[in-house]
């Protein structure tokens, strides 16, 4: 399974934290962990999708809309694999009861999680995120 969308919400979630400065990829892969050029791939995704830009001859990725108009769906749609959410193991028994239906079972069980997972997504938006995560940090921060 892909880490695209984690990754994706991470980067946007530096963006819309940190608007309206730029922030260049070299900054985000610090805080992810990563190579800049892998975060370079994601945020060119995420530009495809219009949800962040970057200007010829400036350094720094923005958010290319408010943060409450970005939901986690548009976010999974921008990042997800060309695969399904669940895959399916392959080559199964076709002598086999269950190996012989278990791809048309799984298949419409995992379509119905998906819809439901994105509907759910649907919900949220970035800001709601940013709202989240904050409120994070007030609870661990110990009182003064």
């Amino acid at each position: 399974m892909s880490t695209h969308f984690s990754v994706s919400v991470h980067c946007l979630l530096l963006l819309s934290l940190d608007a309206p400065e730029r922030i260049t990829s070299a900054m985000i892969a610090g805080s992810i962990n990563t190579n800049p050029v892998v975060v370079r791939r994601i945020l060119g995704g995420l530009k495809k999708a219009g949800l962040v830009d970057s200007s010829p001859g400036t350094r720094g990725f923005y958010l290319a809309k408010p943060s409450s108009e970005i939901t986690l769906a548009m976010i999974y749609e921008a990042a997800k694999d060309e695969g399904p959410l669940f895959p399916i193991h392959g080559n199964c028994n076709p002598d086999c009861n269950v190996g012989l239906r278990i791809d048309g079972l799984l298949n419409n069980l995992y379509k119905v999680a998906e819809e439901k997972v994105q509907q759910f997504f649907a919900s949220i938006t970035l800001e709601d995120m940013e709202r989240s995560c904050l409120e994070m940090d007030e609870v661990s921060t110990p009182a003064q």
